[in-house]
């Protein structure tokens, strides 16, 4: 008897489960409602952030001249193409 009970308990989850999991008809809805004000409050919001991040900075961070230039680099390490010597084939991309 208690195994005519299991079989008709799972019986009666599966068809449960699958009255439940079944889609919804599709239905026209109008979202925009709800999507063009988020939009317009995403942009104002990365607006200010970018400005507040602005107004706290000082004159000398954004000065590029401030900083002393790198070390060189020993001979005998990879350097790239900026610290190359032009070749005859034009600027290689590695030298060592």
């Amino acid at each position: 008897m208690t195994r005519r009970l299991v079989v008709a308990l799972a019986l009666l989850m599966a068809l449960v489960f699958a009255t439940a999991l079944l889609p919804r008809r599709a239905a026209a809805n109008d979202d925009l409602v709800y999507i063009i004000p988020a939009a317009i409050g995403g942009a104002v919001a990365i607006v200010l952030i970018i400005a507040i991040i602005m107004a706290d900075r000082s004159d000398d961070e954004l000065e590029l001249a401030g900083e002393p230039p790198p070390a060189a680099l020993p001979q005998s390490s990879v350097r790239l193409a900026p610290d190359c010597p032009p070749t005859a084939g034009g600027l290689p991309l590695l030298c060592w």
